[in-house]
């Protein structure tokens, strides 16, 4: 299955979330796919939350696979992530994870956007327990 613009949203990004109409309406090549991966989900008290991919926790999204680059690019406008550059200097930075199904059957390898734990301090954020942000 080919990943390469597959991406977890876990926030604003996800199905009637604050940036979906600009960045993936009408710019996904399939229909969202509801799914989770483990970590801990934080709201940052700014409207948006954030990720840190540690512990057994579920957070609860969604794989969204983009059209094209252009689509995929401008989520990385969005996140404040440049290639390349330091980890810091990014407000958030992409990897790839494994993500589930909402059953929690291995579901593919994609790319998620992850805040630093420092970043995530700064915000003074909390841990949402239900990993599930909402819309």
């Amino acid at each position: 299955m080919d990943s390469d613009f597959k991406v977890f949203v876990y926030g604003t990004l996800k199905p009637g979330g604050h940036y979906w109409p600009e960045f993936c309406a009408g710019k996904l090549a399939a229909e969202p796919v509801p799914a989770k991966i483990h970590g801990e989900l934080y709201d940052l008290h700014v409207g948006y939350p954030g990720l840190l991919l540690k512990g057994d926790k579920w957070v609860k999204g969604y794989v969204l696979k983009m059209a094209d680059a252009a689509a995929f690019a401008g989520l990385d406008y969005l996140e404040g992530y440049v290639p390349g550059r330091p980890e810091v200097e990014n407000d958030y930075n992409r990897l790839r994870v494994n993500c589930f199904t909402s059953e929690g059957e291995p579901l593919d390898e994609v790319w998620i956007y992850e805040m630093t734990a420092e970043k995530i301090a700064q915000h003074g954020g909390t841990r949402i327990e239900s990993g599930d942000w909402p819309v």
